[in-house]
């Protein structure tokens, strides 16, 4: 049996080809019986459209009009139920059709001319410079044909597309078109500028030919009357200026004449990328079957269509349809046209979350990551309920928007040296595989307000706008990222609004109008927000305050003892203390809970942004003195095999000295690990460099700290040392 491949993406008319009949897209079309009542209805600017034309001589198509239509094929033989893809100028050609216009002009850019659709008009009811435009591209053609060196009739200017003619003379036959069209009698013509935002600069003022034809597109609009047609109300000869963006327009343009209808194309809604959906799946659904494939059900071929509208939130229809193709070729199942999706967003052909390696790795990572963060087993916990609902394809299951939100998302806040940082390595490590690092953002860089052109980009004409932006170019380089905005709190608040864009929909636009996907990425924002947070009552173990006496607040908050009482009168509150070690990781929990919301609700204004991190909010505890040995036993451990790299020496510690370092360390444990840190450094790496300087040890030799002695506030720690041969 021959394969059935899915349907191809028909292609819209063909502009230069005749046509006598074509669907009636009017908004008052008779319904048809046999239509599919799942059969989207006509949209909103199709009739919008139909309507302009009988008001406006004039009509501005901007927004999606590079995309393809599902439209009923009336024309096809015996199903008037049929959907098909259509182009913009096969709508603006069904829509003129049913309206009685004689002929559609096209501005061919590619062939340098002005091609024509007759459809109902005679020869001799085309405007004359219109058929003196076709009759010298047919002469041209012919002497190209015969003289490819152009020697042949027609081959040099006289065919209005030889060598000789340039920008300026294409402009000038545009104009000329134009008024032929617009001064027509009758039938009804049309003139269709497919790119309207080539025809002159934005930034510069136009001079020349572009000049006297905006000039002349604005008289035009005003001068203009209605034409005889087939239908009641007759409608003008109208020009139909299209650009995908209004700003990109030459600033002649009268975007704002009375005479310009300027009609905005939206990105296809639910139902118009439902039907492209069903046009797909079907399709595969068919192939699937003819070549050995399991045949779906009626109820698994809807639930297919359904999940690729879905997952196609944002896109056009020709993108959906492009899905399609992308999972043909790559031989996924009808049943994966939603991972298709995703992964066609980024570009990317295989995705990491369903391989049974991430799985095993966020299976196994408890483990791993409290090996990378000690002591913020609580913070692991949470971390990975929040991958493993990512790997299993639940993220953003409870809500009804956009499923393009990035796959994970934390906020992580604690005190400074509790592993914020080291945490989000692991995860990059865990996810990206070994030696992955995040992409890491200083936000206390981005605290002045053109911080944001820094990120995604300068806008045009401004300095530095090809460059693009630090973020969406990482993003475009590496669509799956871990991304780490440290100290976020410090970001200026203009900022927030791009991480609301981001959390939401998982897409941005740069400065140079190109979308970027964070469809793949993790998002890690780090912050210390409640740490300065004051608990009522004495410290743990005189009476500590529980978990219910706090009163969050910010380092920068005015949030005295008082609180809001006092303004009337109100007994002072008791006196406060500052969160510490010792507080109970319940209280300190509530309290970096409650800082967070106070920032989003009251400094920044943003309880939306609040809202989009939900329970991806991750408190970090006070690093705890129960700690202590893992940590050092670590940090002694990289300072050991450092020595064994460089020198090729063996370095152990005995159990006197071991047991001064953990004293110093506990001692600066009020400074989380890092703390720990701190005290390795001054106490055994400062004092190990004199010696190892002083005296370099061999390759082999063993070379063990007995004592460490003396302390970091006289003249420092000294070593005593015992050394063996290898």
């Amino acid at each position: 049996m021959t394969a059935e491949p899915p349907p191809a993406d028909r292609a819209a008319p063909t502009d230069g080809a005749d046509r006598t009949e074509r669907a009636d897209l009017r908004k008052d079309a008779a319904p048809d019986p046999a239509e599919d009542n799942d059969r989207p209805a006509t949209p909103s600017w199709i009739r919008e459209l139909d309507m302009a034309l009988t008001v406006y001589p004039q009509v501005l198509l901007t927004g999606n009009v590079r995309d393809q239509y599902l439209l009923p094929d009336d024309h096809a033989a015996g199903s008037s139920g049929t959907l098909a893809p259509y182009t913009l100028g096969g709508v603006i050609e069904s829509v003129c059709t049913a309206r009685g216009y004689g002929a559609i002009a096209f501005v061919d850019q590619v062939n340098d001319r002005i091609a024509l659709l007759r459809l109902s008009a005679t020869p001799e009811q085309i405007p004359a410079v219109i058929r003196e435009f076709v009759e010298r591209d047919e002469r041209w053609r012919r002497g190209r044909g015969a003289a490819p060196n152009g020697s042949g009739e027609g081959g040099s200017g006289e065919g209005g597309s030889g060598e000789d003619d340039d920008e300026a003379d294409m402009l000038d036959r545009l104009r000329d078109a134009m008024v032929g069209v617009v001064q027509h009698p009758g039938p009804p013509i049309a003139l269709v500028v497919p790119y309207a935002g080539r025809l002159g600069s934005p930034q510069a003022p136009v001079d020349g030919e572009a000049a006297r034809l905006f000039a002349a597109a604005e008289e035009l609009g005003h001068t203009a009357r209605p034409v005889q047609g087939a239908s009641t109300v007759t409608p003008y000869n109208t020009v139909f200026w299209v650009v995908e963006r209004q700003e990109e327009l030459p600033r002649e343009f009268a975007v704002g004449s009375r005479a310009v209808r300027v009609i905005n194309v939206p990105q296809p809604p639910h139902d118009q990328r439902l039907a492209a959906a069903r046009h797909v799946v079907g399709g595969l659904a068919r192939y699937q079957a003819a070549t050995g494939g399991p045949s779906l059900t009626e109820a698994e071929t809807a639930a297919a269509a359904k999940s690729l509208a879905d997952s196609s939130h944002g896109m056009g229809s020709s993108e959906v349809m492009a899905i399609g193709r992308m999972a043909l070729d790559r031989s996924l199942p009808v049943q994966r046209l939603d991972e298709a999706a995703r992964l066609y967003r980024i570009g990317v052909l295989d995705n990491p979350w369903a391989t049974a390696a991430l799985r095993e790795r966020i299976a196994d990572g408890e483990e791993f990551l409290n090996g990378k963060v000690i002591g913020q087993p609580h913070a692991v916990r949470r971390t990975l309920e929040i991958f493993m609902r990512s790997a299993a394809g639940l993220n953003g299951a409870q809500a009804s928007s956009s499923p393009s939100r990035p796959r994970g998302t934390l906020f992580l806040s604690g005190p400074t040296g509790v592993g914020k940082t080291e945490l989000a390595k692991g995860v990059a490590e865990m996810i990206l595989g070994k030696d992955a690092r995040p992409i890491r953002f200083d936000m206390s860089e981005f605290a002045e307000e053109h911080a944001r052109d820094r990120l995604i980009g300068a806008p045009p004409g401004f300095v530095g706008h090809d460059a693009g932006g630090e973020l969406t170019n990482a993003v475009r380089a590496n669509p799956m990222s871990v991304l780490l905005f440290d100290e976020i709190d410090k970001a200026n608040p203009r900022l927030f609004d791009l991480f609301l864009q981001i959390l939401e929909d998982g897409r941005l636009t740069d400065g140079r109008g190109a979308t970027v996907y964070f469809t793949e990425c993790v998002l890690i924002f780090t912050s210390n927000l409640g740490v300065a947070a004051t608990v009522l009552g004495d410290p743990p173990g005189g009476g500590g305050a529980s978990g219910g006496e706090v009163a969050s607040g910010t380092e920068d908050s005015g949030a005295g003892a008082a609180g809001p009482d006092a303004a009337v009168g109100a007994a002072p509150r008791a006196a406060g203390r500052q969160l510490g070690r010792h507080d109970d990781p319940v209280t300190v929990r509530q309290a970096l809970r409650e800082a967070f919301d106070l920032f989003f609700n009251e400094q920044i204004k943003r309880p939306e942004l609040r809202n989009r991190f939900g329970d991806n909010f991750i408190p970090m505890d006070f690093m705890q003195e129960k700690w202590v040995p893992r940590i050092l036993d670590k940090a002694i451990a990289s300072v050991a095999a450092r020595v064994q790299e460089v020198h090729g020496a063996v370095l152990t510690l005995a159990d006197d000295a071991w047991e001064v370092l953990r004293v110093e360390a506990t001692r600066r444990l009020d400074h989380g690990g890092r703390g720990v840190l701190t005290a390795v450094e001054s106490a055994l790496v400062n004092p190990l460099a004199k010696e190892v300087f002083r005296n370099p040890p061999r390759r082999g030799e063993r070379i063990e700290v007995v004592a460490v002695e003396g302390d970091g506030d006289g003249e420092g720690y000294r070593l005593e040392v015992e050394r063996w041969p290898g």
